[in-house]
């Protein structure tokens, strides 16, 4: 990908402090500790692969809330309405039915690795079968059950938020980024409007002149607050009983950033290449097909799985999400442990040869870089047509912003993380070092300097916390907070299951369509069955 480097160093403010005993990116212990396998997925060669999991999808693009963030990861959130719900245990018997009869009929053959079973007996064990029913619950039940941690019943009393809304509104000036801010602040990291709208706009008016008539509460001003909630979040947060419910499918990826850094404050950070808000978009250019978003690269080292591009970046280059991007070869990779090298297929019994491992830090020419198998799970969650997918916005931090988010509707905000500590550098396609230890503490100690206060798997603090807000397109610097707990999401194994295809070569104009075909099957999607040779 094309290298972009914008204006960021010059906008963001740097100031002349002493420099801190320890900041982030400081070379320090870099030796890779081989105790633990590692994450990532081992493969003999480049072939293509299906999603194996379990992840929801929705066809909604409002329902989605995408954000990088400091720390370098990605979080993606799913409100999950009826239409999520009612489609979750279709979507998973759809899929199985479709992946066994591309094998039953040998249009394809499973490689490699045995993801494809243990998707089946996650569903076996779960009783997911062909035209399986039981209801929005029994659906909620069995996604808990396939995706643990990453399933979320919220609940949050009304009144809670109207008191800590009131003073916000009874304080409120004329200011548009005050006025967002105030929108935004009724459910706060739920409600994420970017501009007002004359619907918002008029459903903020009316709750300001509630909570200069009353108090937090007044029955007007929770119904205000309310009918802001709603309005703000298209209806997708309900109030029912006196509280905010719903159900958010919730899930955090490590990623990798520009290789380069920006100066905040005296102190270097992984820059992002671009901030604010990049909507998806149709890959136009490029040497393979074109026209669709979820673009497949001829090039093998993206691994035959979908880029879902951001930003045109000249000629046939675009910034997109995209896989690891490099292979670490077993025998030739210098920073990898012993233990890691010697690894058998559990299919074939055969040595591997490589392994995909994202590096979460600077990394890349101006993509952001996902572990193969979370890059194949995105895919899953979103929108399945390209017309739906250009409406799918992805958030963009300025680099020493995090993504601060309650994201158990408890009342308790954090610092999102993630539970993955490799990153390395790389010669075009080659990793050659590691920028530090993948021991907790000191990646830690690297990525965030002297700023994060350690302490045991969700007892660590990050002492300052920088926030934006989103304007427009635009990130803006909005507050610091202090003394934020750090969330510590456990990292998901990537589950993609290997294969080669029959009537066509993988890699040609068939093979692609099929490729792409099958990562569209499930719910609310008709499958093109001449695509998937099964007509």
């Amino acid at each position: 990908m094309k290298r972009w480097r914008f204006s960021m160093c010059a906008l963001a403010a740097v100031f002349a402090l002493a420099t801190p005993a320890a900041a982030a990116l400081d070379p320090g212990e870099t030796e890779w500790d081989g105790s633990e396998p590692p994450p990532g997925v081992y493969f003999h060669w480049y072939e293509p692969s299906f999603y194996a999991g379990f992840a929801p999808r929705t066809q909604d693009p409002t329902r989605l809330h995408i954000e990088l963030g400091r720390g370098n990861q990605v979080r993606v959130t799913v409100v999950l309405g009826d239409a999520e719900l009612d489609g979750y245990l279709p979507d998973l018997a759809e899929r199985r039915r479709v992946y066994q009869e591309l094998i039953d009929r040998k249009i394809i053959t499973l490689t490699t690795n045995r993801e494809y079973e243990h998707f089946s007996k996650g569903l076996d064990e779960q009783g997911v079968a062909a035209g399986s029913e039981g209801g929005r619950d029994k659906a909620i039940q069995v996604m808990s059950a396939l995706n643990p941690e990453r399933v979320f019943r919220i609940h949050i009393p009304l009144a809670d938020l109207a008191t800590r809304w009131h003073p916000v509104l009874a304080a409120l000036g004329d200011d548009p980024a005050s006025k967002l801010d105030a929108v935004n602040a009724a459910l706060p990291g739920r409600v994420n409007v970017t501009e007002l709208s004359p619907a918002v706009d008029a459903a903020l008016s009316r709750a300001v002149a509630a909570a200069r008539s009353g108090g937090a509460d007044s029955p007007q001003f929770r119904s205000e607050l309310e009918s802001v909630i709603t309005t703000a979040s298209a209806g997708h947060y309900r109030v029912a009983g006196g509280a905010v419910e719903a159900v958010e499918f919730s899930t955090i990826y490590p990623a990798g950033t520009l290789e380069g850094t920006m100066t905040y404050k005296g102190e270097r950070l992984p820059e992002f290449g671009v901030t604010g808000i990049w909507p998806l978009m149709r890959r136009d250019q490029g040497r393979g097909q074109s026209g669709m978003v979820d673009y497949l690269s001829t090039n093998p080292g993206y691994g035959f799985i979908p880029l879902l591009a951001y930003q045109h970046a000249g000629g046939i280059s675009y910034n997109a999400f995209h896989n690891a991007g490099v292979r670490c070869q077993l025998n030739s990779t210098p920073f990898l442990p012993a233990a890691w090298r010697k690894v058998v297929s559990d299919r074939d019994g055969k040595a591997m040869q490589n392994l995909w491992i994202v590096g979460r830090g600077p990394t890349s020419h101006g993509c952001t870089r996902l572990a193969s198998g979370h890059m194949s799970e995105l895919r899953q969650i979103v929108p399945s047509e390209s017309d739906v997918l250009t409406r799918v916005q992805t958030f963009r931090n300025l680099p020493q912003c995090h993504d601060v988010f309650d994201l158990r509707g408890d009342g308790q905000a954090e610092a999102m993380g993630v539970q993955y500590y490799l990153a390395y550098r790389s010669n075009e396609r080659t990793p050659v070092r590691a920028w530090a230890s993948n021991k907790r503490e000191p990646f830690y100690r690297w990525l965030y300097g002297s700023n994060i206060e350690m302490g045991p798997i969700g007892g660590a603090t990050l002492k300052s916390v920088p926030v934006c807000r989103f304007v427009g397109r635009k990130a803006q610097e909005r507050i610091t907070l202090q003394d934020v707990p750090l969330y510590e999401a456990k990292f998901v194994p990537e589950a993609i299951q290997f294969y080669t295809l029959k009537p066509a070569a993988f890699d040609s104009g068939l093979g692609f369509h099929f490729n792409r075909e099958i990562r569209k099957v499930g719910a609310g999607h008709t499958p093109d069955k001449a695509m998937l040779f099964l007509k």
